[in-house]
């Protein structure tokens, strides 16, 4: 199967529409619970085309997840600037901002990751470099806020553990469909991560 860089215009096009489509069925129904015909027929392209560009749905899952993690959320994290100080509350909101707004713009690809990630130790790999991404910016932050006097308590390592599977996990459940009866807005679940990542850091 051809990469994407050595595709035609209107070969790009086909990709990109089977692309599309499975990204907005797996928000919808899951990995398990989208088929390959659901994907071609949502792209109005036929089983034959499909096979042009993937080998099954898990080898577009992979490349979904792979074009997710390089083109996105590596580059993302390039550009973190760590808190100034312990007031610096833009910091935290800014951050957990992007986050959030990435994980909901692609949250078919990380729903069908995680739902993999249990059985296969391809997408398992794929999950914990998203995490490790995560981690690495929460780490690098209670580091600086041990500079700074405070969190000498803490290691950055678990810490970092700690905080990124909480919001991978709260992130999970209320980007999808929560079923806890708890609704909250956008607004609210920025607030909400980014007063607990503050407050393990600075206390306050």
């Amino acid at each position: 199967m051809p990469a994407p860089e050595h595709l035609s215009a209107k070969g790009r096009q086909t990709r990109d529409a089977i692309e599309q489509a499975a990204r907005k069925l797996f928000a919808e129904r899951g990995f398990h619970g989208t088929t390959l015909s659901d994907i071609t027929s949502a792209a109005g392209k036929s089983p034959a085309v499909f096979y042009r560009y993937f080998a099954d749905k898990e080898d577009l899952l992979a490349a979904l997840a792979e074009r997710f993690l390089h083109e996105v959320v590596t580059p993302s994290g390039l550009s973190v600037q760590l808190p100034e100080s312990p007031d610096d509350v833009d910091f935290f909101t800014t951050v957990v901002t992007g986050y959030w707004t990435m994980f909901k713009q692609n949250i078919g690809i990380m729903i069908a990751v995680a739902q993999l990630a249990a059985t296969q130790p391809r997408f398992a790999a794929v999950q914990n470099e998203f995490r490790r991404f995560g981690m690495d910016i929460v780490a690098a932050s209670v580091r600086r806020a041990q500079e700074q006097g405070y969190g000498s308590e803490l290691d950055p390592r678990f810490t970092a553990a700690a905080i990124a599977l909480l919001f991978e996990s709260f992130t999970t459940v209320f980007v999808g469909t929560s079923g806890l009866g708890l609704d909250i807005s956008d607004k609210d679940a920025i607030a909400t991560l980014s007063l607990i990542w503050k407050k393990t850091l600075y206390g306050y």
